[in-house]
C-alpha cells in the first residue's frame, strides 16, 4: 500500500466516524425534544388547556425546535378586503 493509500483510508475512517457520531448527536437531540414536546401538551392539558390548544402548543413547538431557521408569521386578514 502507498502513502496516498494510508492517507485516504485514514480519512475515509475519520469522515465515518464523523458522520456517525453526529447521527448519534442529532438524535439525542430530537428525542429530547419530542420528550419535551409531550411535557408541554401534557403540562397544558394539566393546566385546564383544551386539547385542541395544547395540540397546537406542542406543534408550534416542535416546529420551532425542528426548524429554528425558519419564523412562522401569521397573517392577519381583516374582513375590510
Amino acid at each position: 500500500m502507498s502513502n496516498a493509500d494510508d492517507f485516504e483510508e485514514l480519512i475515509s475512517g475519520i469522515e465515518t466516524e464523523m458522520s456517525q457520531a453526529l447521527i448519534e448527536k442529532r438524535g439525542t437531540a430530537v428525542v429530547a425534544l419530542a420528550r419535551i414536546t409531550g411535557v408541554v401538551y401534557t403540562e397544558a392539558i394539566a393546566a385546564g388547556v383544551p386539547h385542541a390548544l395544547a395540540q397546537e402548543m406542542a406543534t408550534d413547538y416542535w416546529a420551532q425546535e425542528m426548524h429554528a431557521e425558519v419564523v412562522a408569521v401569521a397573517e392577519e386578514v381583516d374582513g375590510d378586503g
